[in-house]
């Protein structure tokens, strides 16, 4: 009996310690634990009681784990597909006519568009400035008898007549097939305020001029402060002539024009102009100049101490250096000083060089003073004019 006793007791043993071990992965058992529970398997079969603590207290208490760092979980942004990106919507404006002026541009790009519509709405004011400008200069200027500044006048006319306009509206862009379409507009009411300021003040500024060539003495100091106001009239024509094109009648009309456009002619037909030009070919430009502004209407002569005006200036000649062996070149350069005969002070001076070619450097020196006496010429008469 005892015998089989201790063979269910070995078998017994062997079942618990089957059953009780740890998975591979974990920390078997110890030795002592193992005897422990035998011992109490041993009691068990003599009906002793059993220390249940012991077996507690024998077994390795195994550490906690160590807590495991959890990284938070990464925040996925999507990215809108193309096709669900909203289009930005640019904001309509009303452009009513009678607020605005408005045109329409066409380009292979939004800045395209926007740039011809600027230049389709420019264009606008250019056609109708200058024919307004244009028939008023022509008006004022056929009324003076002996007048020759029609032709200066119109040269002005071309310049003022290119307006750049500033303060201009864009309206949204649409795409129509392959093309940009964007419309932009200038506001009336903002306009005519800017415009009339603009007015005023060329008033103040001619004023001015007026009053400084009344109290002057010499033609020449007369002269040029009423040449001035009158670059000033045509520009203020152009800005009056914007006016009427937005639909503002003008009322800033001045009549004194004719009478200044008069008193500027009777100066310049009556001023006496005396020249000299220095040098050993100072006698040939001198006689070029004489004649060109003679031909233009300008008194020149010898004058001497009865001048209004003195010219005097000098001319010099340089030999060009070049590999042609056919011909020689010559430069001539001519400098002129515009000097105010009563208070003998310089209020101008004219500048000019040119180039010429002759079979010999006396020849080229010929040329060269002619073409250059044309030149200083055309000079003097802007600068009178």
């Amino acid at each position: 009996m005892k015998k089989q006793s201790f063979i269910l007791l070995i078998l017994l043993v062997s079942f618990l310690a089957c059953v009780s071990a740890p998975p591979a992965k974990k920390e078997t058992r110890s030795v002592k634990s193992q005897h422990e529970r035998a011992r109490i398997a041993f009691d068990e079969l003599d009906d002793k009681p059993v220390e249940q603590s012991a077996v507690e207290q024998t077994e390795e208490i195994e550490p906690p784990p160590a807590p495991v760092k959890v990284s938070p979980p990464k925040k996925i942004v999507e990215t809108p597909s193309p096709s669900s990106v909203p289009p930005v919507v640019e904001e309509k404006i009303d452009f009513s006519s009678s607020r605005y002026l408005t045109a329409k541009g066409y380009g292979s790009s939004k800045p395209e568009s926007i740039n011809q519509a600027k230049a389709e709405l420019s264009n606008i004011f250019k056609a109708k400035i200058s024919s307004d400008v244009t028939s008023k200069v022509k008006q004022v200027s056929d009324s003076v008898k002996g007048s020759s500044y029609t032709r200066s006048l119109q040269s002005r006319v071309q310049v003022v007549s290119e307006i750049e306009l500033e303060g201009l509206q864009i309206g949204e862009t649409q795409r129509e097939r392959s093309e940009y379409v964007t419309m932009v507009a200038l506001d009336k009411i903002k306009a005519k305020e800017k415009w009339e300021r603009d007015i005023r003040k060329v008033d103040t500024e001619i004023d001015i001029l007026i009053d400084k060539s009344n109290k002057s003495k010499s033609k020449i100091q007369k002269l040029l402060p009423l040449k001035k106001v009158l670059e000033l009239w045509v520009s203020r024509e152009a800005t009056l002539s914007r006016l009427r094109i937005i639909g503002f009648a003008s009322e800033f009309d001045r009549n004194d024009m004719k009478d200044i456009l008069q008193n500027v002619s009777d100066l310049k037909s009556s001023m006496l102009i005396d020249i000299d030009v220095a040098g050993p070919n100072g006698k040939s430009v001198r006689d070029k100049v004489a004649e060109i502004l003679t031909d233009n209407g300008f008194k020149i002569g010898d004058f001497e101490s009865n001048a209004d005006v003195s010219i005097q200036g000098s001319v010099k000649i340089d030999e060009v250096k070049n590999n042609n062996p056919r011909f020689k070149f010559a430069r001539a350069t001519v400098s002129l000083n515009i000097i105010d005969a009563l208070s003998g002070t310089q209020v101008g001076q004219v500048a000019e060089n040119d180039r010429g070619a002759g079979l010999n450097h006396e020849e080229a020196s010929h040329v060269s003073i002619k073409k250059v006496s044309e030149k200083v010429s055309e000079k003097l008469i802007q600068y009178f004019n």
